[in-house]
């Protein structure tokens, strides 16, 4: 079997594993009692790492240069980390493992599309678009399973996704020993410390590497927050939160296949000014929505919207990085929104602990949910003053290492396993 078959089987059973089961890990947290400060302390740190990660682990491999021997490694304590998962019995437990799980998960992200990158030559990025399909289709395929699997009143059947997740990496430890690879050149300078210090000397990078910062905090604030409103406040089970996910990667695939055939051609920045300020509206609805349908809505709403962002940004990075530093300038960038997306939802958390002393929980999530929107319209402006700039419109294998985050999602906001 050749690289490309091997590629889309790998990516189609990590997306029915492991991406299928990261929906489930905010609100299983909720379930064994984790309170807004440790639900902070749990997007934080698994969020953080899964974007800082990419740094430590890209400039590892490059120096190697080698990507298989990482995804294998990488794969089998994956595996190992996701079967444990469902028998954390308290939330510190969840926090450290969900972590770890994070850490090496950026591992295989930087090496999985480094590998495509220097081993996939011709027709790229219709490739990677195929690819992305497959994996969406396999996560749908797999919550969709699930949903009839799981006792809609047992939260024991969380060890459903969470072994499928470990089975996925053992199926993608030995599929990397099939694979074939040539070594790899470096991509990255050996002064990183170099790289910043000239950050501001590329104008139109530097405006949307700091406004793309602003925003991720207030983007990150909420991600405590969302499981909260699900099980406590809503009291949806697994199932419900299958079926939620399932309408935001639905209305996600519908968007990406029609978005595609524009996107090129268009002036991106007021689509994206607009979109981050429909985006923003989010919080409000996970406020004052009080009803399953309402939640689907919500769901089918943050699909749409967060296809436009994924495709949009992605498309827009690429091009204001500079030519021959792409990889690393991009992840400075995930770097940074790391470092971001740590504070965020961990003052996320403190900041709903804080307003949980003083009034009833429904209250505390509405003044939380208040100030998250006010941050992320107002943070939103910071956009609208971006510059275009003709690239080409170059989505390479190496634009999926950066990936904003779902806006929506109920889990909080999963990592994106690779």
């Amino acid at each position: 079997m050749d690289n490309r078959k091997l590629i889309a089987l790998r990516s189609f059973i990590i997306a029915a594993g492991a991406t299928a089961a990261a929906s489930f890990v905010g609100v299983f947290a909720v379930m064994i009692g984790a309170s807004a400060v440790e639900m902070g302390w749990l997007q934080s740190s698994s969020n953080s790492l899964s974007n800082l990660g990419q740094i430590l682990w890209g400039r590892i491999s490059d120096r190697v240069g080698r990507r298989t021997p990482f995804l294998i490694l990488g794969s089998v304590i994956l595996a190992v980390l996701w079967y444990m998962l469902p028998y954390s019995y308290n939330p510190v437990d969840l926090i450290i493992l969900y972590a770890l799980i994070s850490l090496f998960s950026a591992m295989i992200t930087v090496n999985w599309y480094s590998f495509i990158a220097d081993n996939i030559a011709e027709k790229r990025g219709h490739f990677l678009a195929i690819i992305t399909n497959i994996a969406s289709m396999g996560t749908v395929i797999s919550l969709i399973a699930i949903f009839f699997l799981l006792d809609s009143n047992s939260r024991k059947d969380i060890i459903i996704p969470f072994t499928a997740a470990s089975i996925s990496y053992i199926a993608s430890a030995l599929i990397g020993f099939m694979l074939t690879e040539k070594k790899s050149k470096s991509i990255m300078s050996k002064n990183l410390l170099g790289t910043l210090k000239t950050l501001k000397n590329n104008s139109i990078f530097y405006q949307y590497f700091m406004a793309t910062n602003v925003q991720s905090f207030f983007w990150s604030l909420a991600w405590p927050m969302f499981p909260i409103t699900i099980v406590t406040i809503m009291g949806f089970s697994l199932k419900v939160v299958a079926l939620l996910t399932i309408a935001a990667i639905g209305s996600a695939l519908v968007t990406q296949y029609f978005i595609a055939k524009f996107i090129d051609n268009i002036n991106r920045i007021p689509l994206i000014f607009l979109n981050k300020i429909m985006l923003s509206g989010i919080p409000l609805m996970y406020a004052f929505f009080d009803s399953f349908p309402l939640f689907i809505g919500i769901e089918i709403y943050s699909g749409f919207l967060g296809s436009i962002q994924n495709s949009i940004l992605t498309s827009y990075t690429l091009d204001v990085v500079p030519e021959g530093h792409r990889a690393e300038y991009i992840s400075i960038l995930n770097g940074f929104n790391g470092a971001i997306y740590f504070a965020g939802a961990l003052t996320g958390g403190y900041l709903l602990s804080l307003f949980i002393d003083f009034f009833p929980l429904k209250l505390a999530l509405i003044f939380s949910y208040i100030i998250v929107f006010s941050g992320r319209f107002i943070s939103s402006f910071l956009f609208h003053g971006l510059k275009e700039v003709d690239g080409g419109r170059n989505r390479g294998a190496l634009s999926i290492l950066f990936k904003p985050r779902q806006p929506g999602s109920p889990s909080g906001a999963p990592i994106n396993p690779r």
